[in-house]
């Protein structure tokens, strides 16, 4: 329904309680805030180097991982960066080697480090520390996501083919499910106890079950990314030949095919307008997709 014209490469998209919908820019070094009552950028705000990805929080903010000096920016609701928190991994890692996620409930952000073989724990509902000095040793960890029910931590390892489940509370690796070829993308569906994983090595999207641990795989074509949730449980998938695949819930299979822009990389689902915002890391753009017409 609308192309928003951002910044250069955005590659991650996050939306907020408050209809705001955040997208890094990391060729630029900012992040675009979309406000999805009028699909118009209200704000670019300075962040630190290659913004590579970014979660919010209702209560203390929005956080974003910055893959070229291993930071993360904290933003908060007037889109004033009050923060900046040193990771302690070595600086200006490869493209593509930091994420972050957000455990409301525990007060958590966990942020991959994959050149430093870590995810670091930052405390977000106190005093901000300058420096993650907690952390869980994790070899090569790229994506992540946070079960709200379990609190339990999910880990993508695109090096060794395989999701690892981390216990925050003894800051250890509980599990290590194998899935398919670089795994980097990781969204969960905690109402219906589901993990999908993006395997950009393959042609599959595994989907793991949260209770019991088993796999399956779902088709989707070659190279899926990014991927979202929306409150059906459909999921949607980026491909870098500019589609998005929409996942049904029930079958399991690929049922439609949306253009977007050039090269999407990380998309969200906004709940109140019921849309699917894609950033196109290829031409700077982000694509709104109207869900009620598909």
């Amino acid at each position: 329904m609308a192309t928003i014209p951002v910044g250069l490469r955005p590659v991650a998209v996050a939306v907020d309680v408050h209809n705001h919908i955040f997208v890094t820019n990391s060729g630029f070094n900012t992040v675009s805030v979309i406000d999805s009552s009028t699909n118009t950028v209200r704000a670019n705000v300075g962040v630190g180097f290659r913004p590579e990805s970014v979660a919010t929080d209702p209560q203390f903010g929005v956080y974003i991982a910055n893959g070229g000096n291993s930071t993360v920016s904290v933003i908060d609701r007037f889109n004033a960066v009050i923060a900046t928190i040193g990771i302690g991994g070595p600086a200006g890692p490869p493209l593509f080697a930091m994420r972050v996620a957000v455990d409301h409930l525990m007060g958590r952000a966990y942020v991959t480090d994959r050149s430093g073989d870590r995810v670091s724990i930052i405390r977000i509902s106190g005093d901000l520390p300058p420096v993650a000095l907690d952390f869980i040793e994790v070899p090569g960890p790229l994506g992540v996501a946070v079960d709200p029910v379990s609190h339990r931590v999910y880990v993508t390892q695109p090096d060794f083919n395989s999701v690892s489940v981390v216990d925050p509370a003894t800051k250890a690796v509980i599990s290590t499910i194998p899935v398919r070829q670089q795994p980097t993308n990781i969204v969960i569906d905690a109402q219906r106890r589901r993990s999908y994983v993006a395997n950009s090595g393959f042609n599959a999207v595994s989907v793991i079950d949260i209770d019991t641990g088993g796999v399956a795989d779902i088709d989707v074509g070659a190279g899926p990314n990014g991927l979202a949730v929306d409150s059906r449980g459909d999921v949607y998938v980026t491909h870098p030949d500019g589609l998005v695949r929409l996942i049904d819930a029930g079958s399991s299979t690929v049922i439609a095919r949306i253009p977007v822009g050039s090269q999407p990389a990380g998309l969200a689902f906004e709940p109140h307008s019921d849309r699917l915002y894609v950033a196109n890391s290829g031409d700077g753009t982000v694509s709104a997709i109207d869900l009620v017409a598909h």
